[in-house]
């Protein structure tokens, strides 16, 4: 009979361990850094703003706002970088009018 209540008492912990962990009551937290792959010159990943999920779907669902935020800021990064291709076609433009008015005036 000892070994009964003794297997009954780990089944009853097991079960409020696990219990506990759907509950919500366990939280495991994201470590604060992950190194992905061992090349030289890559940073590592900041995890330290992983926002706090309860569940796999909320999870994927942070996910999924994640790689929509960053579509956005690849496509506003790609009109930045057109703006200041732009700009600098423009800055060269004024440059040559400067010189070209320079020289006509030294003569």
């Amino acid at each position: 009979m000892p070994q009964f209540r003794s297997l009954a008492l780990l089944s009853a912990a097991a079960l409020l361990v696990v219990g506990a962990s759907f509950a919500g009551c366990v939280n495991v937290k994201a470590p604060e850094q992950i190194n992905v792959g061992s090349r030289p010159g890559r940073q590592p990943i900041d995890t330290r703003h992983v926002p706090p999920t309860r569940s796999h779907q909320e999870a994927r669902q942070k996910l999924a706002e994640a790689y929509d935020r960053i579509s956005y800021l690849q496509a506003k990064n790609e009109d930045l970088e057109e703006d200041k291709r732009d700009l600098k076609k423009e800055r060269d433009e004024y440059k040559r009018k400067y010189k070209r008015e320079k020289d006509r005036n030294d003569d």
